[in-house]
Parts: C-alpha cells; sequence; structure tokens
C-alpha cells in the first residue's frame, strides 16, 4: 500500500490531498487561505507531519524545474521557477508564498518532488516553446494526471491512448493543455492564454509597451489584474452564478468568459483536433449555472466542426480540495511505484529538461532576462 500526498498552490487557496491506494481511502483533504499560508509558510508541513508517514508527496513549484527531489533543488532553480523582480521583492509582496513553501520542503526530511511545468516535457515540441514561459505551471500536470485517472478509473482507458483537452478555469486564470496518447503535446497557460476571471491572460505588445513607459516599475500584480472581474467592477462569484442576480452587464461578462474559454480550446485543437473527451476543472466547475453555462457553449462550438468530443467535470478524489491536489496525489502515488506509476510514466515526467528561459528570442533578450534573474 501507498500513502500518497500532492499538494496544489493555488491562487485562493493552497489545496492537499492524501490517499492509500489500497482502496483510494483519502485521509488528508483541506484547502488552507492563502492569507494563512502567508503568515505560517511552514502550515503545509505541520499538516503532513501530523498525519504520520508517507511514502511521496508531489509539491507545486509555480512554472516549475525539472524533476527531482526537494532536497536536491538547488535555491537558484527555486527562485527562478517562482521569479519576480528585485522592485517586487523588496515591496514584499504577498505572491512569494509559494517560494517559501518549496525552500521549506528543501529543507525538509520528507519524501517531497517538485514536478515540471509543460515548458520543461520532451513531449512538447520546441517550437511551440518560443518565446514561451507559460505553457502551464506544475499545477496543470497534476490536473492532467487526475484527467488520466478519471480516463482509466472512470472510463476504463488505458492512459497511455488517452486523447483529451484539459481546460482548468481557476480564480485567477484559465488555462488548456492538449493530450495525445497520454501524452502533454501542448498548453497555452493562464498568463498566456486569454482573460480569466482575474488575470488578463496574454498582453497586447502594445499594451505592455504603454503599461511600462506609465508606471514607475511592472509589478507581477498586473497579471493578476484585468480580467472578468475588473470587467464587472466587483469580485463576487456567487452572484455571477446565480442567474436571478445577473444584469445585463454580468451576461456580458459571462459571454467574454466563455469565448476566452473557447478562444483557448481552439488553440489546443490545432494540436488536437480529435479528442474524445474535454475536461473541465478548476474553482468554476463548482458552480453549478456557470459551468452549465460554459458546457454547453463548448457543446454548441464543437457541433460546428462536427467534433464528437464529450464534456465532462473533472471529478478528483477529495471533497475540500481541487482537482489539481488529487492530481497531485496521484502523481505522488506513481513516484512511489503505487496503482497509478502508468500515469506518472505516461507523462514522462522524469525525462523533464531545461529551464524556463531557454526558448525566448531573440539570443540578447534571452541573455539579458537569464542575467538579471540568475544574479539577483
Amino acid at each position: 500500500m501507498v500513502r500518497a500526498i500532492g499538494i496544489d498552490s493555488g491562487t485562493m487557496s493552497m489545496d492537499i490531498l492524501g490517499f492509500d491506494d489500497l482502496d483510494n481511502r483519502v485521509f488528508l483533504d483541506v484547502a488552507i487561505p492563502r492569507d494563512v499560508i502567508t503568515n505560517n509558510p511552514e502550515k503545509p508541513i505541520e499538516i503532513i507531519k501530523s498525519i504520520g508517514n508517507v511514502d511521496s508527496i508531489a509539491v507545486s513549484s509555480g512554472y516549475g524545474i525539472p524533476f527531482k527531489k526537494a532536497q536536491e533543488a538547488s535555491e537558484k532553480e527555486i527562485e527562478l521557477a517562482t521569479f519576480i523582480n528585485n522592485d517586487d521583492l523588496q515591496r514584499k509582496l504577498k505572491i512569494v508564498g509559494l517560494r517559501n513553501l518549496m525552500k521549506i520542503f528543501k529543507l525538509s526530511d520528507l519524501p517531497a518532488y517538485f514536478i515540471p511545468g509543460v515548458i520543461h516535457l520532451k513531449s512538447v515540441p520546441e517550437f511551440r516553446k518560443i518565446n514561451k514561459i507559460d505553457l502551464g505551471t506544475s499545477d496543470k500536470l497534476f490536473s492532467v494526471a487526475e484527467a488520466l485517472r478519471n480516463e482509466k478509473d472512470y472510463y476504463k482507458n488505458d492512459p497511455k491512448e488517452s486523447n483529451i483537452i484539459l481546460i482548468e478555469i481557476g480564480y485567477a486564470y484559465t488555462a488548456a493543455i492538449s493530450v495525445l496518447n497520454g501524452k502533454i503535446v501542448d498548453g497555452i497557460g493562464g498568463t498566456s492564454g486569454f482573460p480569466g476571471y482575474r488575470g488578463m491572460g496574454a498582453i497586447d505588445g502594445e499594451l505592455a509597451y504603454a503599461m511600462a513607459s506609465a508606471e514607475p516599475y511592472f509589478t507581477k500584480l498586473r497579471l493578476f489584474q484585468g480580467g472578468i472581474s475588473d470587467y464587472l467592477g466587483y469580485d463576487n462569484i456567487e452572484r455571477l452564478n446565480d442567474i436571478q442576480l445577473r444584469d445585463e452587464k454580468s451576461n456580458r461578462a459571462l459571454k467574454l468568459f466563455v469565448e476566452s474559454i473557447l478562444k483557448d480550446l481552439s488553440i489546443m485543437m490545432v494540436s488536437n483536433n480529435n479528442p474524445e473527451r474535454i475536461y473541465i476543472s478548476g474553482r468554476f466547475t463548482r458552480y453549478d449555472s456557470i459551468f452549465t453555462y460554459i458546457k454547453e457553449n463548448i457543446e454548441n462550438y464543437l457541433k460546428g466542426f462536427s467534433i464528437k468530443a464529450e464534456v465532462v467535470r473533472l471529478n478528483g478524489l477529495g471533497k475540500i480540495s481541487k482537482e489539481a491536489a488529487s492530481g497531485a496525489a496521484v502523481l505522488a502515488n506513481g513516484i512511489a511505484n503505487g496503482i497509478y506509476r502508468d500515469i506518472f510514466e505516461t507523462l514522462n515526467i522524469k525525462e523533464s529538461e531545461g529551464s524556463i528561459f531557454d526558448h525566448i528570442l531573440p539570443n540578447d533578450l534571452r541573455s539579458k532576462i537569464i542575467d538579471y534573474f540568475t544574479k539577483q
């Protein structure tokens, strides 16, 4: 029996799920508010140590580093995976929580592993990585692993034969991942796609120039702004979910939201034009009205292309933690040679390589970026 734990570092909460693979019994299922983690970054360690021995732990690593035990990661690798500039560091922004957590795991004696981002995977062709950093953070690999568990446990499909697209609709960002024969071949991350609930997504080059000109420095906090909630002028998911409370602007906001999702999906269909299933995951799948609206729009969109893919909600093992935490635990189980070893091996995570800045062009720009962030 393997006891495995997965940790998903989300925008609103850090979710932790643990299960044993004797009967997939969940023994740990929590969501810790972001403010709690900011004030006490050791909280996840305290929780894990309180439950006794575990065989493996899969931990978020932001934009990612090649797969390795937490204790084997260098300080610089951790800092690059969670890179922020000197101005943001000096202002002690709350976005350093994941970096602190990774460093705590590095110093611990726990059997923890850092999972790479999509850009580190050799299954993604190099040409799709050009001028990209965010093809999907490490937690998107978690959600893909959970989707492959769904394929295996619910649809009785061999993970190595699964052709799916995952759309993750989180509190800040929306991302999409393309999977062919169980391998990730393409991805569009929350900061490289279309607007999410909080984040503006990919920034128009001219807007980026205007922002850099108008403000004394470019803060990473801007990446968490400019999305659906700013368009609405309020941050209230429950109100957006309640059909009775929606006004004309709320309906326009939902159209913006779902059209952004469809555009992300369209990009993934370039590399996977006949998926068997499209999984929808993330915080917004828990709001039935919003989920139904998104599902129906995706189904209607697919009909226009005569694509018969089934649109389904991703099911995690937990009742409290999100699906990504469950997928992280699935990978941790596979690392420890448990019943989901085939999922871990299919994703070729062990063969991950490189750094998040490897594919930036032109070369002189890449050199300047690497020099800046490695000498901080």
